[in-house]
């Protein structure tokens, strides 16, 4: 049975185009996680093909890099789309609905389809969110970590979600 994979818009590859080969940088998986964490951070989603209509499948599992991190992306997943719903984790029975429409112990990468959409989408927001924030795609590593990370930081202190983290 085939999965869903992993996905990245063209105009997002064309934007990290620059820095892509560039150390720390070793695979498409970072810079979709550079994405999916401002997306989840900034509770921003798009629809991955409303802006770009050309996406690429990239990887059907978490890199080995973010393998140790599954879970923990997963969590991250589900509190963010528990916010999306206004449900709170102590609605047990709501909570139950969206783990069972989300996580699916069976596939290598833990998610459902709809699971897999769900990441595509925060990862698809956060390169929006991170676009918007940046007067022009990133040159040197170094200075796009560096502004990375201070998004990052805002992002995470604006999300309720995510205070104390």
């Amino acid at each position: 049975m085939a999965f869903k994979n992993f996905r990245m818009r063209q105009d997002a590859e064309n934007w990290f185009s620059n820095i892509r080969d560039q150390k720390p940088i070793r695979t498409k998986f970072d810079l979709y996680y550079f994405c999916l964490m401002l997306g989840l951070a900034a509770n921003r989603r798009s629809e991955p093909t409303k802006h770009c209509p050309e996406v690429t499948d990239f990887t059907d599992n978490f890199v080995s890099d973010y393998k140790p991190y599954q879970r923990l992306i997963i969590g991250l997943l589900i509190r963010a789309e528990l916010s999306r719903l206004g449900v709170s984790v102590t609605e047990k029975d709501e909570v139950r609905k969206l783990f069972v429409d989300l996580v699916n112990p069976q596939n290598p990468t833990n998610l459902t389809d709809s699971g897999m959409d769900r990441l595509n989408e925060y990862s698809s927001g956060g390169y929006d969110y991170l676009a918007e924030k940046l007067d022009s795609k990133p040159y040197h590593v170094e200075e796009f970590l560096r502004t990375y990370a201070r998004l990052l930081r805002g992002a995470v202190a604006q999300n309720p979600n995510w205070k104390g983290s």
